[in-house]
């Protein structure tokens, strides 16, 4: 006998289900076993929906506002936006994974099919298991396709350019190129979001829309290119470390070993393969997001809450408050806001009434915290997950699925002539000294300026810091002063 066949065979003998309890609580036996609360998420009317940075935007409409944008003796004059890519297909990488999971599903459905010949193991109650069992790889989706912005995704831009006009319709009549600047990154996600939205702005006129392509990475992409933020992000290890050590402490292990047992099977496969389920499960309650994803019966509200801070974690060292660099990296599109802004407050204006910079997750973070959004008192760490159970930092709500960051520039009749609304997703950001997002122009001179004019992506990416920059400067003074006099 082969080896294969000697693991299929132990894998055949290893996958049971229980006849007995199908038509009660759930296709298995609980009795003397710790494993697996009774749950059935086939039932359950509010399943956990936050999925961290592949939540579907569509499941925060319920915190937003129809009326926070109006503000008395106040008329927004300018628009600026930051905007993450809509619902997206999975990466090449993912593809081969779910693939993998179709051929588990085989061998699950397999066991699970004569329930009379296993009656001991499994823990799924009849609505999941009915959902699990009818579950098919869409064979559709291939690396071809890897990346590429779903019809949700479309919907999803859309839909917010819409809602911003509607909001708004004093900004957004018709289209004119001198009065709206569009860029996006270079995938090709970015850029049908972008088509997406601009139709959704201007219906019949989205033909006719150009971008700006003029420092258009410096804006939507800044951390690529920059040899720094290459040099100590993107090849040192340690940025992950915080995460992984978080996937081995006890409470994550045990969360692995219920799924598996979950599931039927009496082993732990490998640690991966729950990455695995996590993906499907989220991937397809984004693309439809009126269904239930087979693949989410896996897991009950609380095992999904630990996935989510594993992924918190990850990021919140990549892109967030762990990582000091991100903050460097996000000034250049902060940058950009300030600057077209003052140019309006001080009666400059080029005649721009919106900006829109289509972009991804690691802009978002790093913009978000630059502007000291979704900042804790207390750090993420690896030890700290109970206590972080009201966490700012969740991403959640920072950074699903077409995320957006907004700031309007307003003129009023009284009081300071100038102020700017803050949203992220459509929701007021809480700054300090603002009122539910609302900051006068001083206070958003006091919080950014000193961010904008303190901006050079160019020396921070080529490691020149601003003392040596002046230490280069008054070098060039004294070798001139010292030349003339010779």
């Amino acid at each position: 006998m082969s080896l294969n066949e000697v693991l299929l065979l132990f894998l055949f003998t290893t996958l049971t289900t229980s006849q007995n309890n199908f038509n009660n609580q759930g296709v298995g036996d609980n009795r003397n076993d710790d494993c697996c609360e009774d749950y059935c998420y086939g039932t359950d009317e509010e399943p956990y929906l936050n999925f961290a940075t592949k939540t579907a935007y569509d499941n925060l409409n319920h915190r937003r506002s129809e009326s926070q944008h109006l503000i008395p003796e106040c008329t927004a004059v300018q628009f600026w936006s930051l905007i993450r890519h809509g619902t997206r297909l999975p990466d090449v990488e993912e593809i081969k994974n779910f693939r993998g999971l179709s051929r588990l599903h085989e061998e699950i459905a397999k066991n699970y099919h004569d329930r009379r010949s296993y009656p001991d193991r499994g823990r799924l109650c009849p609505k999941d298991y009915e959902l699990f069992i009818r579950w098919r790889f869409n064979d559709s989706i291939s690396e071809s396709k890897a990346n590429s912005l779903t019809s949700q995704g479309m919907e999803d831009m859309k839909q917010l350019a819409r809602r911003f006009k509607w909001k708004y319709p004093q900004l957004f009549q018709s289209y004119d190129e001198r009065s709206y600047n569009f860029q996006y990154s270079s995938e090709d996600r970015s850029h049908d979001s972008f088509q997406a939205y601009a139709e959704g702005l201007f219906g019949s006129d989205a033909y006719r829309i150009h971008s700006n392509t003029i420092n258009a990475k410096d804006l939507t992409k800044p951390n690529e290119n920059c040899p720094k933020w290459s040099e100590n992000v993107d090849n040192n290890t340690a940025v992950t470390s915080e995460a992984e050590r978080f996937l081995q402490n006890s409470e994550y292990m045990k969360m692995t070993r219920d799924v598996f047992r979950r599931l039927g099977f009496r082993y732990s496969l490998n640690a991966t393969v729950i990455s695995d389920i996590y993906d499907l499960c989220r991937y397809e309650k984004a693309w439809i997001v009126q269904e239930r994803s087979p693949w989410c019966v896996a897991f009950n509200k609380d095992q999904l809450k630990l996935l989510e801070y594993a992924e918190d974690l990850k990021y919140y060292y990549k892109f967030g408050y762990g990582n000091q660099l991100s903050n460097r990296v996000g000034c250049a599109p902060v940058k950009d806001m300030y600057e077209r802004f003052e140019k309006t407050v001080n009666g400059n204006s080029d005649g721009t009434k919106g900006t829109f910079l289509f972009t991804s997750t690691a802009t978002i973070q790093t913009v978000l915290t630059t502007l000291g959004i979704g900042k804790d008192f207390t750090p993420l760490t690896a030890d700290n997950y109970h206590q972080q159970s009201k966490r700012n930092w969740r991403t959640s709500l920072l950074n699903p699925f077409a995320a957006n960051l907004a700031a309007v520039l307003y003129e009023c009749r009284s009081g300071e002539k100038h102020r700017v609304m803050f949203f992220l997703n459509e929701n007021p950001v809480e700054f300090t000294d603002c009122s539910v997002g609302l900051c006068t122009w001083s206070t958003v001179q006091q919080k950014i300026k000193n961010t904008a004019n303190n901006c050079n992506l160019q020396d921070f990416c080529n490691g020149n810091s601003s003392a040596m920059k002046y230490f280069n400067h008054a070098l060039l003074f004294v070798m001139f002063v010292v030349f003339k006099s010779v």
